[in-house]
């Protein structure tokens, strides 16, 4: 009898719990996935979906939650061959749903796996799969986890600095030697010594940032957009086997203030962070002047320190306040941007005036002047056109009497 109520008590307990999630996640792993890379290339990979008519991207979707919430993960596993597991890296969450395989359990083809946990301390977090993770990682097989204090709130953590807006920088590379079927693809190997022997030596041929490297950066619009006085929470994670570097112009005044989930004792004034594989830093920034610029990425291969690769993010830092005159005076826009070959810049000029049209690079230096005279009140097209630019982020700004009136950033692919 005895047996028996502790036996109902458990299963009590069990139903209770699952009453009470406050949000369920339902992911589909797949082997089955495509991805394309900045130089058209397209290689095989792993990952996360969230539908079965839905390829899984690389990373996988991020999962945001509030401190304190009861999370169920769904994971149904569609791929064919091993198995995948869900391993909720840096979360305090009990073994049986820790997501390491000889540790808890495993997910077969077509079955589905449940993983409960409550949502610990606010911060950046990673998840990615355990089974043979140095291929299924690289595979594509991870995604980022943002948790939020309880209250939802823009805070770094509760009691924390409260932000504006934020901005993920999640780094990994790619090495398509990786991504062919005789890598990838292997049956389930229980006694670990699975690829420990035939893997080729990593040697990354691609840096990306959220997934993307080169122009498919600007082109989906991973950039830090603000405004001087606003504050910025940068969330840096690297789920790569490379260590990364990540320089902020100092006009931004960055603040490192979290470490791996939690704040840190003394926040540190800091324009160079290094992020190592698994690591997570949270960056408070602020900038203090108007700014066109960007944060810089490098990779470094541990084994011997040298530079791999760079990745640049476009920092983009608007006035306190918009002044009346630039309504008054004139209005600015630019088709096609990004573009390829040619930009046509569009003014329509209110008040007659002696303009200035220059474009220039981040670092201020003047690469064409597309007008320089009287305009009078109408609408006006400017043509840009320069196939030996480099591909990169660009200024247009327009002067009256060597002050700027309005600028706007156009994008060379």
């Amino acid at each position: 009898m005895k047996k028996f109520l502790f036996f109902i008590t458990l299963n009590l307990i069990g139903i209770f719990s699952i009453a009470q999630i406050n949000q369920s996640i339902f992911l589909i792993a797949r082997n089955t996935g495509e991805k394309q890379l900045a130089n058209n290339d397209t290689i095989r990979v792993f990952g996360f979906a969230t539908s079965l008519n839905a390829q899984p991207n690389v990373p996988g979707p991020t999962l945001i939650m509030n401190e304190g919430d009861s999370i169920e993960i769904d994971v149904w596993n569609v791929s064919q061959g091993a198995p995948h597991t869900i391993h909720l890296h840096g979360l305090d969450v009990n073994q049986q749903n820790d997501g390491v395989p000889h540790l808890s359990f495993d997910i077969p083809h077509m079955d589905h796996g449940f993983y409960y946990f409550k949502a610990p301390h606010a911060g950046t977090y990673l998840y990615h799969c355990h089974v043979a993770s140095t291929i299924h990682v690289q595979a594509g097989m991870y995604g980022l986890i943002i948790v939020r204090p309880p209250n939802g709130s823009y805070t770094t953590y509760t009691g924390g600095d409260s932000f504006d807006n934020e901005l993920p920088l999640f780094m990994s590379e790619i090495d398509t030697t990786w991504h062919r079927d005789s890598v990838l693809l292997h049956d389930h190997d229980t006694s670990l010594s699975i690829h420990l022997v035939d893997i080729p030596d990593y040697d990354p041929q691609h840096f990306l940032v959220n997934g993307f490297s080169d122009q498919q950066i600007v082109q989906n619009q991973i950039a830090l957009n603000t405004n001087v006085g606003k504050v910025s929470y940068v969330r840096l994670a690297n789920i790569g086997y490379f260590g990364t570097r990540i320089i902020f112009p100092s006009a931004l005044n960055a603040k490192i203030v979290t470490s791996d989930g939690r704040p840190l004792p003394n926040p540190e004034i800091n324009d160079t962070v290094y992020v190592y594989p698994g690591e997570r830093y949270g960056v408070l920034v602020e900038p203090s002047t108007p700014l066109m610029d960007s944060i810089t990425i490098e990779y470094i291969n541990m084994n011997n320190s040298v530079v791999k690769g760079v990745q640049k993010v476009a920092v983009d830092v608007g006035p306190l306040g918009i002044p009346d005159f630039k309504n008054a005076e004139l209005s600015l826009s630019i088709f096609p941007n990004p573009f390829q070959s040619e930009t046509t810049v569009q003014l329509t000029v209110n008040v007659s005036s002696k303009i200035k049209v220059n474009v220039k690079d981040l670092n201020g230096k003047i690469i064409g002047v597309l007008a320089n005279k009287l305009f009078e009140p109408g609408n006006y097209q400017l043509k840009f056109e320069d196939n030996s630019l480099a591909k990169g982020v660009y200024l247009i700004e327009v002067l009256k009497d060597n002050k700027q009136l309005v600028s706007k950033k156009i994008i060379k692919l």
